[in-house]
Protein backbone atom coordinates (compact mmCIF):
# COMPACT_ATOMS: atom_id res chain seq x y z
CA UNK A 1 0.00 0.00 0.00
CA UNK A 2 1.09 3.43 -1.18
CA UNK A 3 1.89 5.11 1.77
CA UNK A 4 2.54 9.48 0.66
CA UNK A 5 2.75 10.34 -3.15
CA UNK A 6 6.26 11.75 -4.35
CA UNK A 7 6.55 14.71 -6.31
CA UNK A 8 7.58 14.23 -9.29
CA UNK A 9 8.14 18.44 -10.22
CA UNK A 10 11.50 18.46 -7.94
CA UNK A 11 14.17 18.39 -10.90
CA UNK A 12 16.83 21.54 -9.24
CA UNK A 13 20.25 20.82 -9.93
CA UNK A 14 21.92 20.43 -5.94
CA UNK A 15 24.87 22.78 -7.93
CA UNK A 16 22.61 25.71 -8.35
CA UNK A 17 20.84 25.38 -5.25
CA UNK A 18 23.57 25.72 -3.48
CA UNK A 19 25.15 28.21 -5.26
CA UNK A 20 22.51 30.67 -4.66
CA UNK A 21 22.13 29.63 -1.29
CA UNK A 22 25.42 30.58 -0.59
CA UNK A 23 25.95 33.91 -2.63
CA UNK A 24 22.57 35.17 -1.00
CA UNK A 25 24.51 34.26 2.51
CA UNK A 26 27.72 35.70 1.15
CA UNK A 27 25.75 39.60 1.31
CA UNK A 28 25.46 39.51 5.15
CA UNK A 29 28.19 39.28 7.36
CA UNK A 30 27.23 35.66 8.89
CA UNK A 31 29.48 33.14 10.01
CA UNK A 32 29.45 30.11 8.00
CA UNK A 33 32.20 27.77 9.69
CA UNK A 34 33.50 27.17 13.15
CA UNK A 35 37.05 25.08 13.35
CA UNK A 36 38.46 25.49 16.71
CA UNK A 37 39.31 28.77 16.99
CA UNK A 38 38.52 29.95 13.07
CA UNK A 39 35.59 31.36 12.48
CA UNK A 40 34.96 31.75 8.47
CA UNK A 41 32.55 34.08 6.91
CA UNK A 42 30.40 32.90 3.65
CA UNK A 43 32.16 35.42 1.26
CA UNK A 44 35.48 33.83 2.91
CA UNK A 45 34.03 30.68 2.09
CA UNK A 46 33.25 31.49 -1.45
CA UNK A 47 37.08 32.62 -1.95
CA UNK A 48 38.19 29.25 -0.95
CA UNK A 49 35.88 27.20 -3.24
CA UNK A 50 36.51 29.06 -5.91
CA UNK A 51 40.34 28.86 -5.37
CA UNK A 52 39.61 24.56 -4.80
CA UNK A 53 37.17 24.76 -8.53
CA UNK A 54 40.56 26.48 -10.01
CA UNK A 55 43.12 23.91 -8.56
CA UNK A 56 40.49 20.84 -10.38
CA UNK A 57 40.64 22.69 -13.45
CA UNK A 58 44.52 22.88 -13.53
CA UNK A 59 44.52 19.29 -12.51
CA UNK A 60 42.43 18.74 -15.99
CA UNK A 61 39.17 17.38 -13.81
CA UNK A 62 35.99 17.79 -15.92
CA UNK A 63 32.54 17.35 -15.36
CA UNK A 64 31.70 13.76 -14.70
CA UNK A 65 35.32 12.63 -12.87
CA UNK A 66 35.37 11.13 -10.24
CA UNK A 67 38.07 12.20 -7.22
CA UNK A 68 38.34 10.75 -3.36
CA UNK A 69 37.67 13.32 -0.93
CA UNK A 70 41.28 12.17 1.33
CA UNK A 71 40.76 15.19 3.41
CA UNK A 72 41.36 15.30 7.77
CA UNK A 73 38.19 16.77 8.99
CA UNK A 74 38.55 20.58 8.34
CA UNK A 75 37.35 23.80 6.84
CA UNK A 76 39.08 22.65 3.45
CA UNK A 77 37.15 19.59 3.74
CA UNK A 78 33.92 21.25 3.13
CA UNK A 79 35.00 23.46 0.58
CA UNK A 80 36.38 20.75 -1.58
CA UNK A 81 33.09 18.71 -1.19
CA UNK A 82 31.44 22.41 -2.44
CA UNK A 83 34.30 22.78 -5.44
CA UNK A 84 33.57 18.88 -6.82
CA UNK A 85 29.57 19.91 -6.48
CA UNK A 86 29.89 23.20 -8.67
CA UNK A 87 32.47 21.36 -10.52
CA UNK A 88 30.25 18.42 -11.88
CA UNK A 89 32.91 16.18 -10.25
CA UNK A 90 31.45 13.28 -7.92
CA UNK A 91 33.10 13.03 -5.15
CA UNK A 92 33.72 9.74 -2.81
CA UNK A 93 34.49 10.19 0.54
CA UNK A 94 37.66 8.05 1.71
CA UNK A 95 38.21 9.02 5.46
CA UNK A 96 41.37 8.98 6.65
CA UNK A 97 40.73 8.24 9.61
CA UNK A 98 40.14 4.22 7.76
CA UNK A 99 42.59 1.64 7.21
CA UNK A 100 44.59 2.77 4.24
CA UNK A 101 44.15 -0.69 2.97
CA UNK A 102 40.06 0.02 2.18
CA UNK A 103 40.76 3.47 0.78
CA UNK A 104 42.77 1.99 -1.67
CA UNK A 105 40.70 -0.47 -2.51
CA UNK A 106 37.59 1.76 -2.48
CA UNK A 107 39.90 4.19 -5.13
CA UNK A 108 40.43 1.21 -6.77
CA UNK A 109 36.98 0.01 -7.11
CA UNK A 110 35.80 3.23 -8.17
CA UNK A 111 38.18 4.17 -11.13
CA UNK A 112 39.20 7.02 -9.74
CA UNK A 113 40.15 10.17 -11.67
CA UNK A 114 42.08 11.35 -9.12
CA UNK A 115 42.77 12.12 -5.10
CA UNK A 116 41.99 14.99 -3.10
CA UNK A 117 44.34 15.56 -0.55
CA UNK A 118 45.40 18.72 2.03
CA UNK A 119 49.03 19.44 2.73
CA UNK A 120 50.30 18.82 6.40
CA UNK A 121 46.64 17.83 7.78
CA UNK A 122 48.25 15.28 9.48
CA UNK A 123 46.90 12.15 7.41
CA UNK A 124 49.13 9.29 6.59
CA UNK A 125 50.05 9.16 2.79
CA UNK A 126 49.00 6.24 0.69
CA UNK A 127 49.97 5.24 -2.82
CA UNK A 128 47.15 5.58 -5.11
CA UNK A 129 46.71 4.49 -8.16
CA UNK A 130 45.66 7.51 -9.84
CA UNK A 131 46.84 11.33 -9.75
CA UNK A 132 46.80 13.09 -5.94
CA UNK A 133 45.78 16.44 -6.16
CA UNK A 134 47.12 18.85 -3.35
CA UNK A 135 45.02 21.79 -1.58
CA UNK A 136 46.27 24.27 0.51
CA UNK A 137 44.75 24.52 3.41
CA UNK A 138 42.02 26.75 4.26
CA UNK A 139 43.44 29.15 7.45
CA UNK A 140 43.31 32.91 8.02
CA UNK A 141 45.28 33.90 5.58
CA UNK A 142 43.29 31.94 3.25
CA UNK A 143 39.81 33.30 4.66
CA UNK A 144 41.08 36.99 4.82
CA UNK A 145 41.56 37.11 0.81
CA UNK A 146 39.11 39.06 -1.04
CA UNK A 147 39.84 38.69 -4.13
CA UNK A 148 38.21 35.93 -6.28
CA UNK A 149 37.24 34.24 -9.53
CA UNK A 150 33.71 33.80 -9.92
CA UNK A 151 32.14 29.92 -9.41
CA UNK A 152 31.90 28.36 -12.55
CA UNK A 153 28.95 26.36 -13.09
CA UNK A 154 28.94 24.01 -16.03
CA UNK A 155 25.45 22.93 -17.56
CA UNK A 156 24.90 20.11 -14.95
CA UNK A 157 21.98 18.20 -15.71
CA UNK A 158 19.78 17.46 -12.50
CA UNK A 159 21.21 12.89 -13.39
CA UNK A 160 24.42 14.15 -13.31
CA UNK A 161 26.61 11.97 -10.30
CA UNK A 162 27.16 14.07 -6.85
CA UNK A 163 28.84 11.26 -5.37
CA UNK A 164 29.40 7.73 -4.71
CA UNK A 165 29.48 6.19 -1.22
CA UNK A 166 30.59 3.03 -0.71
CA UNK A 167 29.13 0.88 1.63
CA UNK A 168 29.96 -2.66 2.90
CA UNK A 169 29.22 -5.29 0.51
CA UNK A 170 28.04 -9.03 0.96
CA UNK A 171 30.81 -10.16 -1.73
CA UNK A 172 34.20 -9.31 0.92
CA UNK A 173 34.03 -5.96 -1.54
CA UNK A 174 32.60 -2.18 -0.54
CA UNK A 175 29.57 -1.45 -2.99
CA UNK A 176 28.85 1.84 -4.16
CA UNK A 177 26.04 3.92 -4.06
CA UNK A 178 25.72 6.52 -6.89
CA UNK A 179 23.56 9.64 -5.66
CA UNK A 180 22.21 12.38 -8.50
CA UNK A 181 22.51 16.10 -8.11
CA UNK A 182 18.11 15.47 -8.16
CA UNK A 183 18.09 13.10 -5.39
CA UNK A 184 20.09 15.21 -3.08
CA UNK A 185 18.46 18.22 -4.01
CA UNK A 186 15.02 16.87 -3.73
CA UNK A 187 16.16 15.15 -0.13
CA UNK A 188 17.82 18.49 1.17
CA UNK A 189 14.72 20.21 0.25
CA UNK A 190 12.61 18.42 1.92
CA UNK A 191 14.75 17.69 5.05
CA UNK A 192 14.86 21.37 5.55
CA UNK A 193 11.41 21.76 4.89
CA UNK A 194 10.52 19.31 7.45
CA UNK A 195 12.86 20.54 9.96
CA UNK A 196 12.25 24.08 9.76
CA UNK A 197 15.73 25.28 9.57
CA UNK A 198 16.35 28.45 8.43
CA UNK A 199 19.18 30.97 9.11
CA UNK A 200 19.38 30.77 12.52
CA UNK A 201 20.10 26.96 12.32
CA UNK A 202 23.79 26.42 13.94
CA UNK A 203 24.61 22.64 13.43
CA UNK A 204 27.51 20.24 15.32
CA UNK A 205 28.45 18.18 12.72
CA UNK A 206 29.85 15.28 14.17
CA UNK A 207 29.32 12.34 11.45
CA UNK A 208 32.36 11.13 9.07
CA UNK A 209 31.83 11.70 5.48
CA UNK A 210 32.31 7.82 4.96
CA UNK A 211 28.34 7.89 6.85
CA UNK A 212 25.52 9.41 4.48
CA UNK A 213 24.06 11.60 7.21
CA UNK A 214 26.91 13.48 7.34
CA UNK A 215 25.67 15.10 3.90
CA UNK A 216 22.76 16.49 5.69
CA UNK A 217 24.89 18.06 8.68
CA UNK A 218 27.04 19.53 6.39
CA UNK A 219 24.70 20.53 3.11
CA UNK A 220 21.42 21.49 5.03
CA UNK A 221 22.67 24.46 7.08
CA UNK A 222 24.59 26.45 4.19
CA UNK A 223 21.31 26.23 2.57
CA UNK A 224 19.54 28.02 4.72
CA UNK A 225 22.50 30.64 5.18
CA UNK A 226 22.78 28.99 8.61
CA UNK A 227 26.52 27.93 10.56
CA UNK A 228 28.45 24.70 10.93
CA UNK A 229 30.38 23.86 13.69
CA UNK A 230 32.63 21.65 12.73
CA UNK A 231 34.25 18.70 15.33
CA UNK A 232 37.63 17.73 15.00
CA UNK A 233 38.97 14.12 14.22
CA UNK A 234 39.80 14.27 18.66
CA UNK A 235 36.72 15.70 19.08
CA UNK A 236 33.73 13.89 17.22
CA UNK A 237 34.11 10.47 18.40
CA UNK A 238 34.22 11.75 22.23
CA UNK A 239 30.88 12.31 24.24
CA UNK A 240 32.73 14.16 26.14
CA UNK A 241 34.54 16.86 23.93
CA UNK A 242 31.20 16.96 22.26
CA UNK A 243 29.53 18.07 25.22
CA UNK A 244 32.03 20.28 25.42
CA UNK A 245 31.38 21.96 21.81
CA UNK A 246 27.73 22.42 22.96
CA UNK A 247 28.56 24.22 26.05
CA UNK A 248 30.91 26.21 24.44
CA UNK A 249 28.68 27.27 21.59
CA UNK A 250 25.58 28.29 23.27
CA UNK A 251 23.83 28.94 19.84
CA UNK A 252 24.26 25.47 18.65
CA UNK A 253 20.85 23.80 18.00
CA UNK A 254 20.70 20.98 16.05
CA UNK A 255 22.84 17.70 16.37
CA UNK A 256 22.61 14.56 14.60
CA UNK A 257 23.79 11.35 15.98
CA UNK A 258 23.62 7.75 16.21
CA UNK A 259 21.14 5.80 19.05
CA UNK A 260 24.71 4.41 20.24
CA UNK A 261 26.17 7.59 20.42
CA UNK A 262 23.21 9.68 22.05
CA UNK A 263 23.66 6.56 24.64
CA UNK A 264 26.95 7.35 24.67
CA UNK A 265 26.33 10.97 25.94
CA UNK A 266 23.19 10.07 28.31
CA UNK A 267 25.94 7.42 30.01
CA UNK A 268 28.68 10.02 30.54
CA UNK A 269 26.18 12.51 32.84
CA UNK A 270 25.30 15.03 29.52
CA UNK A 271 21.86 17.07 31.39
CA UNK A 272 20.60 18.03 27.88
CA UNK A 273 20.56 21.29 26.13
CA UNK A 274 17.96 23.32 26.20
CA UNK A 275 16.59 24.79 22.52
CA UNK A 276 18.04 21.58 21.08
CA UNK A 277 16.86 19.99 17.97
CA UNK A 278 17.60 16.39 18.27
CA UNK A 279 17.94 13.66 15.35
CA UNK A 280 18.78 10.10 15.45
CA UNK A 281 18.74 7.39 13.06
CA UNK A 282 20.96 4.65 11.44
CA UNK A 283 19.64 2.28 14.20
CA UNK A 284 16.56 0.92 15.97
CA UNK A 285 15.08 3.52 18.71
CA UNK A 286 14.19 2.47 22.10
CA UNK A 287 12.20 3.85 24.45
CA UNK A 288 14.07 4.32 27.09
CA UNK A 289 16.74 6.21 24.96
CA UNK A 290 13.50 8.06 23.50
CA UNK A 291 12.45 9.15 26.61
CA UNK A 292 15.91 10.34 27.94
CA UNK A 293 16.48 12.21 24.71
CA UNK A 294 13.03 13.73 24.86
CA UNK A 295 14.06 15.08 28.42
CA UNK A 296 17.07 16.96 27.36
CA UNK A 297 16.16 18.64 23.88
CA UNK A 298 13.10 20.60 22.42
CA UNK A 299 12.89 18.44 19.80
CA UNK A 300 13.48 15.07 19.18
CA UNK A 301 13.17 13.74 15.36
CA UNK A 302 13.25 10.14 14.79
CA UNK A 303 14.88 8.95 11.15
CA UNK A 304 14.79 6.51 8.63
CA UNK A 305 16.89 5.49 5.45
CA UNK A 306 18.92 3.71 3.40
CA UNK A 307 21.96 4.99 1.45
CA UNK A 308 20.30 4.34 -1.90
CA UNK A 309 17.29 6.46 -0.82
CA UNK A 310 19.87 9.26 -0.10
CA UNK A 311 19.97 9.51 3.55
CA UNK A 312 16.62 9.57 4.97
CA UNK A 313 12.91 9.18 3.92
CA UNK A 314 11.14 9.61 6.54
CA UNK A 315 11.58 12.04 9.57
CA UNK A 316 8.94 11.84 12.25
CA UNK A 317 8.87 13.71 15.66
CA UNK A 318 9.02 11.58 18.66
CA UNK A 319 6.07 13.22 21.12
CA UNK A 320 6.12 9.92 23.27
CA UNK A 321 8.16 7.16 23.97
CA UNK A 322 5.71 4.77 23.78
CA UNK A 323 4.99 2.37 20.54
CA UNK A 324 7.65 3.75 18.36
CA UNK A 325 7.63 3.76 15.39
CA UNK A 326 9.26 4.96 11.85
CA UNK A 327 7.04 6.91 9.37
CA UNK A 328 6.18 10.39 8.18
CA UNK A 329 7.55 10.06 4.74
CA UNK A 330 9.40 13.10 3.25
CA UNK A 331 8.14 15.09 0.30
CA UNK A 332 9.50 13.53 -3.13
CA UNK A 333 9.44 9.80 -1.04
CA UNK A 334 6.93 7.15 -1.49
CA UNK A 335 7.37 3.96 0.87
CA UNK A 336 4.54 0.97 0.65
CA UNK A 337 4.71 -2.71 2.00
CA UNK A 338 5.04 -5.94 0.07
CA UNK A 339 4.72 -9.58 1.14
CA UNK A 340 7.04 -12.34 -0.13
CA UNK A 341 5.14 -12.69 -3.76
CA UNK A 342 5.47 -8.75 -4.22
CA UNK A 343 1.77 -7.60 -3.41
CA UNK A 344 0.75 -5.23 -1.11
CA UNK A 345 0.27 -6.17 2.26
CA UNK A 346 -3.19 -4.78 4.22
CA UNK A 347 -2.56 -2.86 7.80
CA UNK A 348 -1.36 -4.91 10.28
CA UNK A 349 0.66 -7.40 8.14
CA UNK A 350 4.46 -8.01 7.56
CA UNK A 351 6.29 -7.32 5.02
CA UNK A 352 9.43 -5.54 3.15
CA UNK A 353 9.55 -1.82 2.97
CA UNK A 354 10.13 -0.36 -0.48
CA UNK A 355 10.84 3.31 -1.21
CA UNK A 356 10.12 5.09 -4.58
CA UNK A 357 11.00 8.89 -5.28
CA UNK A 358 12.98 10.96 -7.12
CA UNK A 359 15.66 10.80 -4.03
CA UNK A 360 16.38 7.05 -5.31
CA UNK A 361 19.95 5.75 -6.21
CA UNK A 362 20.84 5.54 -9.55
CA UNK A 363 21.94 2.45 -8.68
CA UNK A 364 25.45 0.55 -7.43
CA UNK A 365 28.43 1.50 -9.12
CA UNK A 366 29.44 -1.09 -11.88
CA UNK A 367 26.92 -3.64 -10.58
CA UNK A 368 24.34 -4.52 -13.02
CA UNK A 369 23.15 -7.55 -11.33
CA UNK A 370 22.78 -6.09 -8.06
CA UNK A 371 21.25 -3.12 -9.24
CA UNK A 372 18.74 -4.91 -11.26
CA UNK A 373 17.92 -7.12 -8.15
CA UNK A 374 17.49 -4.14 -5.56
CA UNK A 375 15.93 -1.50 -8.05
CA UNK A 376 12.64 -2.88 -9.67
CA UNK A 377 10.30 -1.01 -12.48
CA UNK A 378 6.70 -1.95 -11.93
CA UNK A 379 4.33 -2.54 -14.60
CA UNK A 380 3.13 1.33 -14.13
CA UNK A 381 6.51 2.69 -15.16
CA UNK A 382 7.43 3.57 -11.39
CA UNK A 383 11.24 2.73 -9.66
CA UNK A 384 11.43 1.42 -6.32
CA UNK A 385 14.04 0.30 -4.09
CA UNK A 386 13.70 -3.03 -2.17
CA UNK A 387 14.93 -2.13 1.35
CA UNK A 388 15.55 -5.50 2.75
CA UNK A 389 13.80 -4.19 6.06
CA UNK A 390 10.67 -6.29 7.27
CA UNK A 391 7.86 -3.47 8.83
CA UNK A 392 4.41 -4.54 10.22
CA UNK A 393 2.00 -1.43 8.41
CA UNK A 394 0.25 -0.41 11.64
CA UNK A 395 -1.36 2.81 9.16
CA UNK A 396 -1.12 4.68 6.28
CA UNK A 397 2.35 6.27 6.08
CA UNK A 398 3.51 4.32 9.47
CA UNK A 399 5.03 1.49 10.43
CA UNK A 400 6.65 -0.57 12.85
CA UNK A 401 10.05 -1.54 12.18
CA UNK A 402 11.01 -5.52 12.96
CA UNK A 403 14.65 -6.36 11.62
CA UNK A 404 16.06 -7.60 8.43
CA UNK A 405 15.90 -9.96 6.07
CA UNK A 406 19.14 -10.95 4.83
CA UNK A 407 23.09 -10.80 6.77
CA UNK A 408 23.15 -7.15 7.03
CA UNK A 409 23.11 -5.34 10.54
CA UNK A 410 23.46 -1.83 11.74
CA UNK A 411 26.25 -0.94 14.20
CA UNK A 412 26.20 2.02 15.71
CA UNK A 413 24.84 3.72 12.69
CA UNK A 414 26.86 1.72 10.66
CA UNK A 415 25.29 -0.92 7.81
CA UNK A 416 28.01 -4.06 7.83
CA UNK A 417 27.51 -6.68 5.70
CA UNK A 418 28.39 -9.63 7.99
CA UNK A 419 29.28 -11.42 4.32
CA UNK A 420 32.14 -9.48 4.07
CA UNK A 421 33.55 -9.15 7.57
CA UNK A 422 33.26 -13.52 6.99
CA UNK A 423 35.02 -13.11 3.29
CA UNK A 424 38.17 -11.34 5.03
CA UNK A 425 38.68 -14.36 7.68
CA UNK A 426 38.18 -17.18 5.05
CA UNK A 427 41.06 -15.17 3.47
CA UNK A 428 43.62 -16.18 6.24
CA UNK A 429 45.86 -19.55 6.05
CA UNK A 430 43.99 -20.48 9.64
CA UNK A 431 40.80 -20.17 8.97
CA UNK A 432 39.07 -22.51 7.20
CA UNK A 433 35.65 -21.45 7.80
CA UNK A 434 33.63 -18.22 9.77
CA UNK A 435 30.85 -17.18 10.74
CA UNK A 436 29.92 -13.25 12.49
CA UNK A 437 26.85 -12.31 14.35
CA UNK A 438 25.93 -9.43 16.06
CA UNK A 439 25.53 -10.31 19.66
CA UNK A 440 23.97 -8.55 22.98
CA UNK A 441 21.56 -5.44 23.73
CA UNK A 442 21.63 -1.72 22.93
CA UNK A 443 25.28 -0.16 23.97
CA UNK A 444 26.11 -4.19 24.60
CA UNK A 445 25.98 -5.10 21.37
CA UNK A 446 29.19 -6.71 19.41
CA UNK A 447 30.59 -8.48 16.60
CA UNK A 448 31.33 -12.61 17.31
CA UNK A 449 33.80 -14.44 14.96
CA UNK A 450 32.99 -18.35 15.10
CA UNK A 451 35.81 -19.55 13.14
CA UNK A 452 37.09 -23.38 12.26
CA UNK A 453 40.11 -23.99 11.79
CA UNK A 454 41.90 -24.15 8.52
CA UNK A 455 43.01 -27.57 6.84
CA UNK A 456 45.93 -25.63 5.72
CA UNK A 457 47.37 -25.05 9.55
CA UNK A 458 48.87 -27.38 11.83
CA UNK A 459 47.00 -29.24 13.85
CA UNK A 460 49.59 -28.12 16.47
CA UNK A 461 50.06 -25.13 15.50
CA UNK A 462 48.15 -22.30 17.93
CA UNK A 463 45.36 -20.64 17.14
CA UNK A 464 45.29 -16.93 16.27
CA UNK A 465 44.72 -15.20 19.02
CA UNK A 466 42.27 -11.97 19.25
CA UNK A 467 45.04 -9.42 18.71
CA UNK A 468 46.44 -11.46 16.24
CA UNK A 469 43.07 -12.00 14.37
CA UNK A 470 41.74 -8.04 15.05
CA UNK A 471 45.39 -7.06 13.36
CA UNK A 472 45.51 -9.19 10.21
CA UNK A 473 42.27 -7.63 9.83
CA UNK A 474 42.62 -4.30 10.44
CA UNK A 475 44.43 -3.37 6.81
CA UNK A 476 41.25 -3.71 5.07
CA UNK A 477 38.05 -3.47 7.77
CA UNK A 478 37.34 -0.36 9.77
CA UNK A 479 37.35 -0.56 12.88
CA UNK A 480 33.62 -0.91 13.54
CA UNK A 481 33.57 -4.07 11.03
CA UNK A 482 36.73 -5.78 13.38
CA UNK A 483 34.53 -8.15 15.93
CA UNK A 484 35.11 -7.95 19.10
CA UNK A 485 35.25 -11.31 20.23
CA UNK A 486 36.83 -14.92 18.46
CA UNK A 487 35.16 -18.25 19.21
CA UNK A 488 37.18 -21.19 17.48
CA UNK A 489 35.25 -24.18 17.02
CA UNK A 490 36.38 -27.42 15.83
CA UNK A 491 33.85 -27.27 12.84
CA UNK A 492 30.54 -25.09 12.71
CA UNK A 493 27.72 -27.13 13.17
CA UNK A 494 25.39 -27.31 10.00
CA UNK A 495 21.94 -28.07 9.18
CA UNK A 496 20.31 -31.16 7.20
CA UNK A 497 21.37 -29.71 4.17
CA UNK A 498 24.92 -28.79 4.86
CA UNK A 499 24.85 -24.94 5.26
CA UNK A 500 25.79 -23.70 8.73
CA UNK A 501 23.77 -23.12 11.53
CA UNK A 502 23.35 -19.95 12.49
CA UNK A 503 21.36 -20.01 15.10
CA UNK A 504 23.24 -22.72 16.96
CA UNK A 505 25.92 -20.22 17.29
CA UNK A 506 25.61 -18.08 20.47
CA UNK A 507 28.20 -16.74 23.45
CA UNK A 508 28.18 -18.67 26.29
Amino acid sequence: MLASNPRSEQTTCLAAMLKAALTEAAASDGVAIDFGEQSIRYDQLLVAVSQVQQRLNQAGLRPGDRVGVHVMRSPTLITTLLACLFSGVAFVPLDPLFPSGRLKEIADEAKLNAVIEASCDGSAPIAFDCPVVTLRLVDENTAKETSRTPLHLPLLSPQSTAYIMFTSGSTGKPKGVVISHQAMATFLSAAVTRLNLDSECHWLLITTIAFDISMLEIFAPLLVGGRLCLASSEEHKDPHLVAALLTRHPSINTLQATPTFWRMMVNIGWRGKAGLRALIGGEALDAGLAEQLMARSRILWNCYGPTEATVWSMMSEVTTAHRLTIGSSLAGYGHFVLDEEGQPVPFGHEGELCICGNALSDGYWQRDDLTASQFITCSDGRRYYRTGDIVRQLADDCYHYIGRQDGQVKLRGYRIELGEIEARLRGLEAVLDAVVKLEGEGENRVLVGYLEQGERSNASTPKMTRLQLRKALAPQLPGYMIPTRFIWLESLPKTASGKVDRKQLMVS
